[in-house]
Formats: structure tokens, C-alpha cells, sequence
């Protein structure tokens, strides 16, 4: 789900590049800061445009997104490497701030994580995460699934499991539970725009994340089936065009208390 770099950009990069600033928006960032599970880098780059961050280092276990990262830095604050989110390669309290986007329902053991994310943030540091919504009105993620499961009641979406980590209540739980104080979390809303029907499927049918990876099960006549669906649930009766979807994500940030 998570090894072409290319294809998870088509797919996810220009949800991910808008979410971006609102996050940071949210977190503040400065000085040297984490982007653990940078994947392709959309948060790592929008962390580099600020001018308060002396260095930023993007870490993933996927090398094919690690390469594609490196192949578009310029900046020579900016540094990415291969790494566990389970087992970071750092020592205690090398940031100022610890950044996931969107990856925390990927990781084996999550506390695991929030507890390694703590461990290399200073004292006063900021640890904070983002995962999508998933207490409705989500289109961005929920437009594929509905059509899904209008076709197969066995379809269910990733952030609709337990541990998909999509309320305010499971991301601030995580947070205190892992010893972050003055925790705080915030919806993220924002619009993603498309040019056509295709330029929204079509990324979908290359087998990355969880939707790519659901598609690429299906059978051909079933992935047709669902195609019409989705065009229909989206456009009706109106030709296709342009149009827009509404994306809803819950941030939260804690700080890394005194030991």
C-alpha cells in the first residue's frame, strides 16, 4: 500500500498538501523538528517554509518514499532517512517538536510510537498528530466507501475501525495515556478540488492505500461496477467537470511534561 512513491502522490499528495499548513498552523512549529512517517514528504516541505525551524528530519520505513523525498529537497535543512516509528534512531530529547500526519493507524503498536515521539522531544516540546475524521461528512475519504458498501456490505473504511484513531476522544486518549500533558485537539477543515471524474479515480486504481488496496481485489467487472456507482453518487445527472470535496481531520498536540 505504501511502496510507490509516484502513484500515493497522485493519490494522496493534494489532500496531504493542504492539510499540511493547517496542522502547523496548529502545532507551531520552531527550531528542530521530526516528521515521523514523512512519506513522500508533504509535511516535511511545509514545515521547511517556515523560517523558526533550523532543521527538520522526515523519517519512513518505506525507502521508495524516502528516495522519491530526497529526489525533491533543496533545502539543506532538511534531511530523510529510513526508520522505525516503534524504535526511533534518536537520542532522548533531540526536538523541539514531533509531527505524524496521517499515519498512526499504519503502526503496529501506536502507543509504542506516541511514547518514542515523547521520548526525542525536549522538555516544553510539542508531540502532536493528525488522522482523518471519521464521525461524518468526511466526502474526501467517505465518497469511495459509500459506493463501496452500497455494492458490498463486507467494504469497510480504514477510519472506521477501531483504532483508525478519526475522534477527538481516541486521539486525546492516546495522547494522555503516553504521558503528553496539555493536550488539546481541533478539527481540520478544508476543500479538495478535482478537475474531472478521472482525475479523482483514477489514482485510486493504482494500488495505493487502503482504497487503492481494496480496488486492486476487486475484479474487474466489480471495480466497473463501483466506477458508475461513485460517478453517480458524485455528479448525478450533471456532466462532468470540475468539482470539490469536503475534508474534515482531527489534530491534537500535547507537550512533553518535566521527567
Amino acid at each position: 500500500m505504501f511502496e510507490v512513491a509516484e502513484a500515493y502522490e497522485r493519490h494522496r499528495g493534494r489532500s496531504s498538501k493542504l492539510l499540511a499548513p493547517l496542522f502547523i498552523d496548529f502545532v507551531g512549529v520552531q527550531g528542530k523538528v521530526l516528521d515521523m512517517g514523512c512519506g513522500t514528504g508533504a509535511l516535511t516541505f511545509t514545515i521547511a517554509k517556515s523560517q523558526a525551524v533550523s532543521r527538520i528530519v522526515g523519517i519512513d520505513r518505506s525507502q521508495g518514499f524516502i528516495n522519491y523525498a530526497r529526489s525533491h529537497n533543496e533545502d539543506a535543512r532538511v534531511m530523510f532517512a529510513l526508520g522505525d516509528a516503534q524504535n526511533l534512531p534518536f537520542p532522548d530529547a533531540s526536538f523541539d517538536r514531533c509531527l505524524a500526519l496521517l499515519v498512526m493507524s499504519f503502526i503496529p503498536d501506536p502507543s509504542k510510537a506516541v511514547r518514542e515521539m515523547r521520548r526525542v522531544t525536549r522538555t516544553g516540546g510539542v508531540v502532536a498528530t493528525a488522522m482523518w475524521d471519521s464521525t461524518g461528512g468526511n466526502e474526501l475519504n467517505q465518497s469511495l466507501w459509500d459506493a463501496a458498501t452500497a455494492l458490498d456490505s463486507n467494504a469497510k473504511q480504514t477510519t472506521e475501525r477501531p483504532g483508525s484513531y478519526g475522534t477527538a476522544e481516541e486521539l486525546s486518549s492516546l495522547w494522555k495515556s503516553n504521558g503528553l500533558v496539555s493536550v488539546e485537539v481541533k478539527n481540520l477543515l478544508f476543500s479538495c478540488g478535482f478537475s474531472s471524474f478521472d482525475d479523482f479515480w483514477l489514482p485510486f486504481i493504482e494500488g495505493q492505500g487502503p482504497a487503492g488496496a481494496y480496488l486492486a481485489r476487486l475484479s474487474e467487472a466489480h471495480r466497473g461496477a463501483l466506477r458508475e456507482r461513485l460517478r453517480q453518487n458524485l455528479f448525478e445527472n450533471r456532466r462532468d467537470g470540475p468539482f470539490r470535496l469536503k475534508a474534515k481531520a482531527w489534530a491534537v498536540r500535547g507537550i512533553v511534561p518535566n521527567k
